[in-house]
């Protein structure tokens, strides 16, 4: 398996995120991507591949110019405005309809932030207008990290199209979070998204993006909600409880084109494996009778039962058969990080995956 790794990532290096009402050291830690990197080299016959810089335009064709335009500027507007440490909001517009209203398009949750603010704007203005977390400080090499590692993504993504093997797109910031115009859960630009609607670009007909971070993948349901040539996937806990608390909900289906083209498989605290197996055999269906030719999995492992916020109780064991049960499928896959923080099973979790991928190639499904 090629594994196109964002050596440039460990520029976005905050050291603290706003959690809970409390100042904790940030989870999304540089150290990540060695740990996963290493132990890949150790258990995968994996090959490290460095990414090509193909611009701008992938990344344009998914997020909205305005929002571009801010988090390229972020850092520099923040230090103008006389601000130390990382740039965080402090301020928001109120919305008159709350973003969890039942009737409210989740597609139309972002809408607010499309709107093209004047460069001079004070940069908490602006940090108003596109964040909608504050667990997402933008720091001094946050644009590099996010710009390359959407450039990993559509490198790996070019090279799944081009020979049909298997790639990891290793790289941080994730992205599933990030919507076409606000960020949030530690997400900058969506990687996920971009590989698959540059894959479209490319060629491919009908892409399937498959979810399985613990956490909802509010951001690709948003850029993909009214369209029906990408099918979006998501397994995780139920919002209800769990971040990003306003999105998830099963009947939440698609809009427009995309009518019947989102899924959202919530599942209840401590499901365990049986509960997300369940789902990922709906899941396995649903991308089935869509009839991809592409796949593109967001693969977080923060469901683990030692996550410091997990709550769905999967083991490393568990990791593996997802990886066979996604194999199955029989799809040209590229698998993009996401979560997962608990440096002492981060790698192993994700090279249970992989292997599980890897060993299962070529079973039915």
């Amino acid at each position: 398996m090629r594994v196109f790794f964002n050596a440039r990532h460990d520029a976005h290096d905050v050291k603290a995120e706003f959690y809970h009402g409390q100042t904790i050291s940030a989870l999304d830690d540089p150290r990540r991507m060695g740990i996963i990197r290493d132990a890949l080299a150790h258990k995968v016959a994996a090959r490290l591949v460095d990414p090509t810089d193909h611009g701008m335009a992938a990344i344009r064709a998914v997020h909205d110019a305005g929002y571009v335009n801010f988090l390229s500027h972020a850092w520099q507007d923040w230090n103008n405005a006389g601000f130390d440490g990382a740039a965080v909001p402090g301020v928001w517009r109120a919305m008159v309809t709350g973003i969890g209203d039942a009737n409210l398009n989740p597609g139309d949750k972002s809408a607010h932030a499309a709107s093209v603010l004047p460069d001079q704007c004070h940069i908490l203005k602006k940090l108003g207008q596109y964040a909608y977390a504050t667990d997402t400080p933008i720091g001094d090499g946050s644009w590099q990290a996010a710009y390359w590692g959407a450039q990993t993504a559509i490198s790996a993504a070019n090279a799944v199209m081009k020979d049909g093997e298997a790639s990891f797109c290793l790289g941080r910031p994730p992205g599933h979070h990030a919507h076409r115009a606000c960020y949030g859960g530690h997400c900058l630009l969506n990687n996920a998204a971009i590989a698959a609607q540059h894959m479209r670009a490319m060629g491919a007909d009908r892409v399937a993006v498959l979810d399985i971070d613990q956490d909802h993948g509010d951001g690709t349901q948003d850029i993909f909600y009214q369209r029906g040539d990408v099918l979006t996937v998501s397994i995780h806990a139920a919002p209800d409880n769990h971040f990003p608390f306003f999105s998830g909900y099963a009947h939440e289906t698609g809009t427009g084109d995309g009518l019947d083209t989102n899924l959202n498989i919530p599942l209840a605290e401590n499901a365990g494996f049986s509960g997300f197996s369940d789902g990922l055999g709906l899941a396995r269906q649903k991308i089935i009778g869509f009839d991809a030719d592409m796949l593109v999995v967001s693969l977080g492992v923060n469901a683990h039962e030692v996550e410091p916020l997990g709550t769905l109780g999967l083991t490393t064991e568990n990791y593996f058969a997802i990886g066979q049960q996604i194999a199955s499928l029989g799809l040209r896959t590229l698998f993009v990080m996401e979560g997962g923080y608990a440096h002492d099973v981060i790698g192993q979790n994700v090279v249970a995956v992989l292997s599980g991928f890897l060993g299962g190639i070529g079973s039915n499904p």
